[in-house]
C-alpha cells in the first residue's frame, strides 16, 4: 500500500471513495457538481490543501482530505484533516494507519504547527483508532452552524 498525493487521473476513483464516505455517515450526496468542484479546486490550488490517497495495484482504497488553516492562538499554520476514509474492503489492513501517518508526515514536512481533526461523537471505532495512534482529545467543544439557516437568535 502506497500513500501519495492524489493525481488528476485518480479523480474517478477518489470521487467513488468520497461517495462511500457520504454513505458511511448517512449524508445525502450533494446534487450537481459541488463535490467534484471541491476535489478539482484542491487539485488546482495546493495552497488550500491536499488529498492523500492509499493506492495498491492501481486501485484506491482510502483518502485523507487535508485543508490548510490558520490558528490565532498559536499564530501559526495548522492542517485540518477534514476526512479520513478507508473503503470497507481495506479496513483492518493498515490502510487507515498509513493515511494517518502520511498526514502527520505531510504536516511536518510542510511546516504546519499541528494536525487537527474531528470525528462523529458516535463513531467509536474512529475514536479508538485515533487513541491508538497518539491522538488526544482537545479541550475545545466543536460547534457548527449552516450559513443562511439561522432562525430566531
Amino acid at each position: 500500500m502506497v500513500v501519495r498525493p492524489a493525481e488528476p487521473e485518480d479523480r474517478r476513483q477518489l470521487l467513488e471513495l468520497v461517495r462511500g464516505y457520504f454513505a458511511f455517515y448517512r449524508v445525502p450526496f450533494p446534487s450537481g457538481a459541488k463535490v467534484e468542484t471541491l476535489v478539482d479546486r484542491i487539485q488546482q490550488d495546493p495552497t488550500l490543501g491536499i488529498h492523500l490517497v492509499a493506492e495498491e495495484g492501481g486501485r484506491l482504497y482510502g483518502f485523507a482530505s487535508l485543508y490548510a488553516c490558520l490558528d490565532t492562538l498559536i499564530a501559526d499554520r495548522i492542517l485540518v484533516m477534514n476526512d479520513l476514509f478507508v473503503d470497507p474492503s481495506s479496513r483492518n489492513r493498515g490502510t487507515g494507519a498509513a493515511l494517518f501517518d502520511a498526514s502527520l508526515a505531510y504536516a511536518s514536512a510542510h511546516g504546519y504547527a499541528r494536525l487537527d481533526w474531528v470525528t462523529a461523537e458516535d463513531n467509536r471505532d474512529a475514536q479508538r483508532f485515533y487513541d491508538r495512534h497518539g491522538g488526544r482529545r482537545g479541550p475545545w467543544i466543536s460547534y457548527s452552524a449552516a450559513v443562511g439557516e439561522r432562525t430566531g437568535h
